[in-house]
């Protein structure tokens, strides 16, 4: 059950946040989504599909002075922010010896700097209004030996769970939870084009991984925080 009342979701383009918006907007709650900049006529789409309930915001939440006025606009529409669902990033797979500096940045951007920068605002929201839950989306692999070629996608995704951990013990005092999420691959479109030869059975469905992140932000799961969630699949 969804006892959510106002909820904002970055990265609402993607699969997982399409999920999760239309789950939380089904049972009633009210939600505030961002994309990226140049993306008007989709959010317009989207908007026009929940009339009343979504309102979508463009910008650059890795810059600082948009992701404060992103915020103050979220919070003037929903009054306060009792969830937040961060699916933004990106993945690449590249060696170390030879990726160029620019997509690491961009990787780090995507992946960290996003995080921080506009959870922050997220964060100080909460705390005004006393409280709210976060949830971000990490990888599973961070948790296990990094193969080569995974090395820079799965540093940016260490720092957003170092990101998470000390966040979270920060919140605490404010009654902020937060927690990641941590899957194998996703089962999308886009994953399925780019690996065809792998068995997508064994991946994680992105609908039960949306439901699962609504569950662990419900107002009653208070004693959750600084977790970071393995989402496996079938993949072991």
């Amino acid at each position: 059950m969804n006892n959510i009342k106002t909820a904002t979701v970055a990265a609402c383009f993607s699969v997982t946040a399409k999920i999760i918006i239309h789950n939380l907007i089904e049972s009633g709650t009210k939600v505030v989504a961002f994309g990226r900049k140049g993306d008007d006529v989709r959010a317009k789409k989207m908007e026009d599909k929940y009339p009343g309930m979504l309102t979508v915001l463009l910008g650059d939440l890795a810059d600082e002075t948009e992701s404060k006025a992103l915020t103050a606009k979220a919070v003037g529409i929903l009054g306060n922010i009792e969830a937040h669902y961060h699916c933004t990033g990106i993945f690449t797979w590249r060696y170390w010896k030879d990726i160029e500096v620019k997509e690491v940045e961009d990787i780090f951007s995507a992946n960290f700097m996003t995080a921080f920068v506009f959870g922050r605002e997220i964060f100080n929201a909460m705390a005004l209004s006393g409280g709210g839950s976060i949830m971000f989306v990490s990888a599973r692999d961070t948790v296990r030996n990094i193969p080569a070629g995974f090395g820079p996608y799965m540093a940016s995704k260490l720092a957003l769970n170092g990101l998470v951990e000390s966040m979270a013990a920060e919140g605490s005092q404010h009654n902020i939870n937060i927690n990641a999420i941590l899957p194998t691959i996703v089962n999308t479109q886009v994953n399925r084009d780019a690996m065809p030869d792998a068995d997508h059975s064994t991946w994680v469905d992105p609908a039960e991984m949306a439901e699962l992140m609504i569950e662990l932000t419900q107002p009653t799961k208070t004693n959750l925080s600084g977790s970071l969630i393995a989402f496996n699949g079938k993949m072991h």
